[in-house]
């Protein structure tokens, strides 16, 4: 029994609905025909009471025949008889219509019990609790009909959803740390440029401040106005990547590794840093975005040249699916406060940010990461100093 189950789950709603017309069809016309008979069984069982005849002599061959008088009348019945007679042609002439529709309506309600009030109770459940934004759950409904196809494309729909709204929020995490790090960042250029222009307004009038003073102080202004000019620019830089698309395509595999092993080999040789690239890849293609990968390696050498002490280690490989690029220096390494903020807009182990855009670089890395399918893992590797790792969907 539970094998036939199965087996009528698993198969397409026209062919469930086609068998159940058959046997529906079947059922009547037996049921039919059954209560057809025995009905008229019955009304000739009471109609033969009433019927009176004569014997006579067959002439040709000397056999007995009986004639019957069938001039018989309702008046002749008594009341259970003639009820009894009326009940059963009534059951005889409308059989056929009682039972057919009776089996009809049976066999829809079997087939939405049995094919359709599930699925349709789990999708409108579904539907509801999506309409109220709740996301954490599944829909599960097993077989390979339409409604369990359809179940699972809804699933699919909901999982997209699910994702959609956890980057949704992620993003806008994204953005509220973006301003408060531009609220932090803003707020001590602008007071020291708010606090010498008071001066300058208090007291240049007067002419209390000296030539050298107010030219110092003017240097000064002028200082923090370029910084503010440059933390524009970053903040550019950080909304163009949110606006960024990927765009892949296939790029031959010897030649771009031959781009970046020779891009690796000029910067350490800048840095006066030895180099060391290895790239165990057999595929001839790569199916990526090549512009956002060499902008992600480019940000990775800048990190490793600007903290190694002498040697920097590139390894490229490939994956199911994945192509990464790691980049080891051997400087010391990221502490447990840089693995946490590292990749967060305008963090700073050093506090040099506009010397060494330590973070913003890494923020960049990890955004392009992420738009490419992959992520941007930091680590500290054993016996060097620190290893990113950079991994992209192909």
């Amino acid at each position: 029994m539970d094998k036939i189950k199965k087996w009528y789950q698993s198969i397409p709603l026209w062919l469930a609905l086609f068998l159940t017309i058959i046997i529906v069809i079947l059922i009547a016309a037996f049921a039919t025909r059954h209560t057809e008979e025995t009905a008229a069984h019955r009304a000739d069982e009471i109609q033969n009471k009433y019927l009176t005849g004569e014997i006579e002599e067959n002439a040709l061959n000397g056999a007995a025949t009986v004639r019957y008088n069938v001039d018989f009348h309702y008046e002749d019945y008594t009341d259970k008889d003639a009820r009894d007679y009326r009940i059963y042609t009534f059951v005889k002439k409308y059989a056929a219509l009682f039972w057919y529709s009776v089996c009809v309506m049976a066999g829809g309600l079997f087939f939405y019990l049995t094919k359709l009030k599930r699925p349709l109770s789990l999708l409108g459940n579904a539907s509801a609790r999506i309409a109220e934004s709740e996301l954490d759950f599944t829909l599960d409904y097993s077989g390979s009909d339409e409604m369990a196809k359809l179940c699972s494309a809804f699933e699919k729909m909901r999982n997209a959803l699910d994702e959609n709204n956890k980057r949704m929020l992620h993003m806008i995490d994204e953005r509220k740390q973006l301003n408060d790090a531009y609220t932090h960042d803003l707020r001590t250029p602008i007071a020291v440029l708010k606090g010498y222009s008071d001066m300058l307004v208090k007291y240049l009038p007067e002419n209390k401040l000296p030539p050298d003073e107010v030219l110092e102080t003017v240097k000064t202004m002028s200082t923090h106005v370029s910084r503010l000019e440059q933390f524009v620019d970053s903040m550019n830089t950080v909304q163009k990547l949110e606006d960024l698309s990927i765009e892949k395509e296939d790029v031959a595999s010897a030649d771009f590794l031959g781009h970046l092993r020779e891009s690796a080999a000029i910067l350490c040789q800048g840095g006066n840093l030895s180099c060391a690239f290895e790239a165990p890849i057999t595929d001839d293609t790569l199916h990526i975005d090549p512009a956002a990968v060499i902008q992600v390696y480019e940000n990775l050498m800048g990190n490793a040249i600007r903290f190694a002490k002498s040697k920097v280690i590139i390894s490229c490989t490939r994956g199911t699916g994945v192509f990464s690029i790691s980049v080891t220096d051997d400087g010391k390494g990221f502490s447990e406060k840089d693995m946490a903020k590292a990749s967060h807009p305008y963090y700073s182990g050093h506090g040099e940010k506009q010397a060494h855009h330590f973070g913003l670089g890494l923020h960049i890395c990890r955004t392009l990461c992420e738009k490419h399918g992959g992520q941007l893992r930091l680590e500290n590797a054993s016996g060097m100093g620190a290893k990113v790792t950079a991994q992209f969907s192909t």
